[in-house]
């Protein structure tokens, strides 16, 4: 009896502990969607410099060093300044996920394609904004990047991609 009981609580940790995993896991999704206006987190800000040319200083409520384009695309370095952390895309301006989402969509085109998706509210509750939905997604083999989309009054606010490592 005992080993029937043990057995049975093992099995419904595992079922647990995979469906904690999975939570805003996309099982299609792999690191080369966690990207916007085909840049992704990690990437060489050398190799972002020569598709779009050089970055400005951009100001943000969180970093001291972002870098950008115009108002509406911001770029967070990582801390030796070689690569890309997190990308922040605000307006509509052209630059899009690789499924095609863009700001100023409906969030119902996002959860088409996406899911429900999860934020774990201790870890990203510091950097949410009053008023914002957020859905964040992560490849289903790789939990260190994700992509975010904010939606306010049913429509994507920003999008935001980056590497969960501070």
């Amino acid at each position: 009896m005992k080993k029937m009981f043990a057995s049975l609580a093992a099995g419904a940790m595992i079922l647990a502990g995979s469906a904690l995993a999975s939570a805003g896991a996309t099982s299609w999704m792999t690191e080369g969607d966690v990207s916007i206006g085909g840049i992704q987190p990690n990437m060489s800000l050398d190799y972002v410099q020569a598709v779009y040319g050089p970055m400005q200083d951009a100001k943000t409520h969180y970093y001291k060093n972002a870098l950008g384009y115009g108002d509406s695309v911001k770029i967070i370095p990582t801390e030796d300044g070689e690569e890309v952390k997190a990308v922040l895309v605000s307006a509509a301006n052209g630059w899009a996920t690789p499924a095609g989402i863009t700001v100023g969509m409906s969030i119902d085109e996002v959860t088409k394609i996406y899911g429900d998706g999860s934020v774990n509210p201790v870890r990203h509750h510091s950097h949410h904004m009053p008023g914002y939905d957020y859905y964040t997604y992560f490849p289903a083999a790789d939990h260190s990047v994700y992509l975010t989309f904010a939606a306010k009054d049913g429509k994507v606010a920003y999008i935001k991609v980056g590497t969960m490592e501070r």
